[in-house]
């Protein structure tokens, strides 16, 4: 059970990678300095960047509030400001209790609450970060790895002291294009609604880094796939994959090739796998209560977003450039999903019973979803060119007083997408139709030992 619970659950956050629509909203920070009361001062204080940053991020305070540490009063200015940014785990605090609002806020801090803020990983530095003059055991470091790579920072000074235009400034740059972020994704929105078919290739790498634990100790300390897919995609009929995929598990084996084609619509979902030695290619139909509804994902892609879904996001306007002979907008995006619930909740009733039970089962297991990227937008049509998303998924140590043998999962995904409303169809082979369901894995043997949940604190 515990195994097969795993499954699902990296199973769910793969979905909710792909399942990540492109929208968000920022409110326009272009005057924050009038947050603060009176002139400000010749230093930044922890409060005062604080309440700058709600307002330039627009956030709002989460569901569970939680009670103001000691040193903030219920009737100080910032108090409102204070409690929206500990209720959603943007401002951590100290060790004995305290926010210190008065303290002047130095640079590391606040780069740390604003990659918070972002939703930017926190558990791992970025693929491509630049050589920073601080050290990797610096408390910030992926921080500052993540906010230097993704252009949201270009002087690192760890140490130093924030003027208020200081702190203002760097707000204004990560979220002080919103107005123009809003009304393109508004009009990406409203395009998004008349798509029927559409054609998309690329490459997805994901990697699993391993815990030696338990049973596993054995394991490579990392498992590497890459997939190059073409697909179609039409909205009421269904989506048809081919892919190739290699799969590493260290350094010293050799990667594996192996080629599928896969049909998702409503007759099920199939797939064929070729023999590497025969050439011979079998079909196999993949139950339907292995995954969420697909179908009714897809569904979901057309529908406008709701609000829950677009505050998950934060974007950025990078600029027009020209991609593939056509004028585009560049956006960049990042965000985090820390409340699975919530977020199935946002993307509607995907997959009944099977997908609730799934989200039941991986809840304990999957803490967080950390995702960045940028997508191409065109100027014209409103409609994606090209979208690149890096995503990490950070698993719990321990579900169910068994240790969870994978820590993260990394995935990065570039695709283009070409053909809007092309004349296609998507039809299943009748040998596809006539394969016998199959699992994706062999039955697996339940252990006949009951797992006592754990007493309550």
């Amino acid at each position: 059970m515990f195994r097969k619970t795993m499954r699902r659950a990296t199973i769910l956050a793969l979905v909710l990678v792909f399942a990540l629509c492109f929208s968000a909203y920022a409110a326009d920070s272009s005057d924050l300095l009038n947050v603060l009361p009176g002139e400000p001062g010749d230093t930044l204080t922890r409060s005062e960047f604080g309440a700058m940053l709600v307002k330039a991020a627009n956030l709002q305070p989460a569901e569970k509030s939680v009670p103001l540490p000691g040193d903030v009063k219920a009737e100080a200015w910032y108090a409102s400001s204070m409690q929206t940014l500990l209720s959603t785990g943007i401002l951590r605090g100290f060790g004995d209790g305290t926010v210190k609002p008065d303290q002047p806020i130095s640079q590391a801090e606040a780069v740390a609450m604003v990659a918070r803020t972002l939703g930017l990983p926190q558990e791992v530095p970025a693929r491509e970060a630049n050589q920073l003059p601080i050290t990797g055991n610096h408390w910030a470091f992926n921080n500052y790895s993540w906010m230097v790579s993704e252009g949201l920072l270009t002087r690192v000074d760890a140490q130093k002291v924030l003027t208020p235009e200081e702190g203002a400034d760097l707000l204004t740059h990560v979220f002080g294009t919103a107005e123009k972020c809003k009304e393109i994704t508004d009009k990406m929105e409203a395009a998004n609604q008349s798509i029927t078919s559409t054609r998309m290739s690329g490459e997805m790498d994901m990697q699993m880094n391993m815990r030696q634990v338990g049973d596993n100790r054995d394991m490579p300390s990392s498992v590497s796939t890459t997939v190059y897919m073409d697909a179609e995609l039409v909205m009421d009929q269904g989506l048809h994959m081919v892919m190739e995929t290699f799969i590493s598990a260290g350094e010293n084996l050799p990667a594996e090739s192996i080629t599928m084609e896969q049909y998702i619509t409503r007759d099920g979902m199939f797939m064929s796998m070729q023999d590497p030695e025969t050439k011979e290619i079998t079909w196999t139909r993949i139950p339907d209560t292995a995954f969420p509804n697909i179908m009714e994902l897809l569904k979901q892609q057309t529908n406008p977003l709701p609000e829950e879904l677009k505050n998950m996001f934060h974007y950025r306007y990078l600029g027009e450039e020209k991609l593939a002979g056509q004028e585009v907008y560049k956006l960049a995006y990042y965000g985090e999903i820390k409340d699975l619930a919530k977020m199935i909740a946002a993307l509607g009733q995907l997959g009944g019973g099977q997908l609730q039970q799934t989200l039941d089962q991986a809840q304990g297991m999957l803490q967080s979803i950390s995702y960045a990227g940028t997508m191409y937008v065109n100027k014209e049509t409103y409609l994606p060119v090209s979208a690149s998303n890096y995503s990490i998924v950070t698993y719990a140590g321990e579900f169910q007083g068994q240790p969870v043998p994978i820590d993260t999962m990394q995935v990065c995904y570039e695709f283009s997408y070409s053909d809007y409303n092309a004349p296609m169809d998507i039809v299943v082979p009748q040998e596809a139709l006539n394969a016998e369901e199959f699992p994706l894995t062999a039955p697996e043997i339940e252990s006949t030992e009951t797992v006592q949940p754990a007493a309550e604190q």
